[in-house]
């Protein structure tokens, strides 16, 4: 039988997870998050758009055994629209002081937050799990495609945006401080996939957020299916140029 864990009303750190038919990884998950941060100063926010395959249900029950568990539900609109929900919930209705955003199919291993949390802790406004400076990796059952589109979008990312200080700019795992996220108007975002990261960044770093970036392993995952398609990277492609555009027309001084 579960143990009810007490509310947390104002949680240090709230994990922020969008779903859409995650149901072989979010039990799973949850255990694993609620194991590593037992303490009530933390919570966790599913945000699921209404997934078919019932991943909403499982992170009702689950809630319904560790009250730490907050599932947002809705209509399918984008990864960008889930994390600005997301996030809008963890600041305003938990009033959390950091915000960790990450996958929910372990690409990104829950274990690592805690080093990402720690470097807020040691000064940062932004700490992105990093899978392109030393000590990161990525996965080797990547493919060549997957691998080539990942390593020169981020190039290309970093040279057009003008984030070259960043190696990593389309990374889905990160901590960020509640003050950082504020500054950087989450609720005028309108990228919908995975140019949500890239956007998000650039309104970080414009905003003053000291970013650094800790080492991590990204792996494939082992259930589900990826949602990373081509309507992503045209977005992508479109959204880095607009950010090069806004930079140009901002003014001076």
């Amino acid at each position: 039988m579960l143990r009810r864990m007490p509310p947390s009303t104002s949680p240090r750190v709230c994990f922020v997870i969008p779903t859409y038919n995650e149901a072989a990884n979010i039990t799973p998950l949850l255990e694993r998050l609620t194991t590593l941060h037992a303490g009530g100063d933390t919570a966790i926010v599913v945000v699921d758009d209404h997934s078919p395959d019932g991943t909403g249900r499982l992170v009702r029950d689950f809630a319904a055994a560790d009250s730490r568990v907050h599932l947002l539900e809705g209509p399918k609109r984008g990864l960008g629209h889930a994390y600005v929900r997301g996030m809008r919930h963890a600041l305003d209705a938990l009033g959390a002081e950091t915000i960790v955003q990450m996958d929910a199919d372990f690409s990104h291993d829950p274990a690592d937050a805690r080093r990402l949390i720690d470097r807020l802790g040691a000064g940062a406004d932004v700490a992105i799990g990093s899978r392109y400076v030393p000590g990161g990796g990525i996965d080797h059952r990547w493919s060549l495609r997957r691998r080539l589109l990942s390593g020169w979008g981020n190039q290309l990312t970093r040279w057009v945006t003008g984030l070259r200080q960043v190696r990593d700019c389309t990374a889905g795992f990160k901590a960020i401080s509640a003050d950082a996220l504020r500054a950087a108007d989450i609720d005028s975002i309108t990228a919908r996939g995975q140019a949500f990261q890239v956007v998000l960044l650039h309104r970080l770093t414009r905003s003053g957020a000291r970013v650094v970036e800790e080492p991590i392993f990204f792996r494939e995952r082992d259930r589900g299916r990826t949602k990373l398609g081509w309507r992503d990277i045209v977005e992508c492609l479109l959204v880095i140029w607009q950010l090069r555009l806004v930079d140009l027309l901002r003014p001076r001084g």
